[in-house]
C-alpha cells in the first residue's frame, strides 16, 4: 500500500513521525510532503519518500517545469483543468509556479490513500482534494477546528464545501469531533483514534526519590496564547507569595517568546521560573524524567501529546479541563482536572499533590500508565489508522 502524508513539514511533528515510522514498518510506502525545516534531517527507513516543497526561487522554476511535463505525459487528459484551477487560485506566475510544486507531486504520485493532517490545508490548497485520484482522510487536531474557524468566516465557507469531499475524517479525540460537526463534518464518515506514545516510555522506570524542598514543576508546548502559560505563571506568582518552595520551567517553542517573557518578568519570576524556546525530544524527556508534575495550563486543546508522554514516565499531571483532556484524565485517579484560567485551582491542585503520601501518589501513576496501555500506545493507532486507510481504499473502489 502506497501512503501519502501531507504533514507540511519535514521532518513532521513528532506524533506524525511516530506515525510515519509505525506504517513504514507495517512494511507500507510512505511520501512524505512538507517544507524541508531542517536539511540534515534523516529518513529512516528506505520505503519512507521525501517530497519536500522547495524555498529556492531557481528550485521551483525548474521544478515546476519538470511536473508540469510529468503532469502532461501522465494525466493528458486533466492537465489543462489542472493547470487552470491552479492559475485561478494564484495572483502571479511565480505563485502558479510556487502552488504547483506544492500540488502536482502529490498528484503525480501513485499513492492509494492520501492522509492530510493540518485542516486547513484542504481550504489552502483545494486543487489537492479536487483531482487527486484515491481518497483523502483528513485529521482533525486542536486549533484548526477549536478556534481557527471562530474568527475567519472565509474558513468556515471552505470546510462546509471541501468537507464534502473527503473520504473519512480522523478525529483526535471526541470532543473536537463533535466541535467538527458545527462545519459539516460528517460524523458517520468520522472515526477518532486518540494520539499515542511508544511502549518505551511506559517500560521507563520513574526514578523514585524523597520530597525535595523545591517542587520540580513543567510545562512543554508551544508558544501560543492558547497554551495558557500567563495562567501557570499567575499561579506560580501565587506560590510564591505563599512562600512555597518550586521551580518551574517551560519548555514552550515557537516565536511567540514576548507574552512568556513579559510576564516572568512582570511578576518577579526570574528566580523560580525558567524559559527555555524548544528543545529536542530527548532532551525534552530527560526534562520530564528529571521533574516531580507536569501542568497543562492551555484553553484549548485537542489531546496534548505531552500530558501522554508524562503520564506514560510516571510524571503526576494536572491539566485543565478543556477540549479532549477529559478523555484522558479521570480527576483524582490518574491525575488532576482544573477549570481553564484558574490560577487559584492551580495553586491547589500543586499543594495537594506535594502533600500527597507515597503510597497514593504510586497509585495515581500506576493508574496513569494503565490508561497509557489501555488507550494510547502507538501499535494500536497504527492498527486502527490501517484500518481507516483499508476501509476507505475499498469504498473508493466500489
Amino acid at each position: 500500500m502506497n501512503i501519502g502524508i501531507y504533514s507540511g513539514t519535514i521532518p513532521p511533528e513528532k506524533f506524525i513521525d511516530n506515525l510515519i515510522d509505525g506504517i513504514a514498518e507495517r512494511g507500507c510506502k510512505v511520501f512524505i510532503y512538507g517544507k524541508e525545516k531542517n536539511k540534515s534531517f534523516i529518513l529512516n527507513k528506505k520505503n519512507i519518500v521525501r517530497r519536500k516543497f522547495y524555498s529556492n526561487k531557481l528550485e521551483i522554476f525548474f521544478n515546476s517545469i519538470l511536473y508540469f511535463l510529468k503532469l502532461l505525459f501522465l494525466k493528458p487528459r486533466s492537465f489543462l483543468s489542472i493547470i487552470k484551477e491552479i492559475r485561478q487560485n494564484s495572483i502571479s506566475i511565480f505563485q502558479i509556479l510556487d502552488r504547483s510544486c506544492k500540488i502536482l507531486p502529490l498528484l503525480l504520485d501513485n499513492i492509494d490513500v492520501l492522509h492530510i493532517q493540518w485542516t486547513k490545508t484542504i481550504v489552502k490548497y483545494p486543487e489537492i482534494i479536487n483531482n487527486i485520484n484515491c481518497p483523502v482522510v483528513l485529521s482533525f487536531r486542536g486549533s484548526h477546528i477549536n478556534y481557527s474557524p471562530l474568527c475567519d468566516s472565509d474558513l468556515i465557507k471552505g470546510y462546509q464545501k471541501y468537507f464534502l469531499n473527503v473520504s473519512a475524517f480522523h478525529a483526535v479525540s471526541n470532543a473536537i469531533a463533535k466541535e467538527a460537526q458545527k462545519y459539516s463534518a460528517d460524523p458517520n464518515k468520522t472515526t477518532v483514534i486518540y494520539p499515542a506514545v511508544k511502549l518505551e516510555l511506559v517500560n521507563n522506570i520513574y526514578k523514585k526519590c524523597t520530597k525535595s524542598e523545591r517542587l520540580k514543576i513543567i510545562s512543554v508546548g508551544r508558544c501560543h496564547w492558547t497554551k495558557g502559560y500567563s495562567t501557570a505563571l499567575e499561579a506560580m506568582a501565587k506560590l510564591k507569595n505563599k512562600d512555597f518552595k518550586f521551580n518551574y520551567t517551560i519548555i514552550a517553542s515557537g516565536k511567540d517568546t514576548d507574552s512568556i517573557n513579559f510576564h516572568i518578568n512582570d511578576l518577579e519570576l526570574k528566580d523560580c521560573v525558567t524559559f527555555i524556546n524548544g528543545l529536542s525530544h530527548e532532551k525534552i524527556i530527560d526534562n520530564l524524567l528529571a521533574s516531580d508534575v507536569f501542568l497543562l495550563s492551555s484553553v484549548s486543546e485537542g489531546i496534548s501529546n505531552a500530558v501522554l508522554e508524562a503520564m506514560s514516565i510516571g510524571l503526576p499531571v494536572i491539566s485543565t479541563d478543556c477540549g479532549g483532556m477529559r478523555e484522558v484524565i479521570d480527576d483524582n485517579k490518574n491525575g488532576f482536572l482544573v477549570p481553564a484560567y484558574c490560577s487559584s485551582s492551580i495553586v491547589e491542585t500543586i499543594q495537594k499533590i506535594y502533600s500527597l503520601n507515597e503510597i497514593v501518589k504510586e497509585n495515581l501513576i500506576k493508574n496513569a500508565k494503565e490508561t497509557i496501555i489501555k488507550n494510547h500506545l502507538i501499535n494500536d493507532q497504527i492498527d486502527n489508522v490501517l484500518d481507516l486507510y483499508l476501509k476507505n481504499i475499498k469504498n473508493y473502489e466500489l
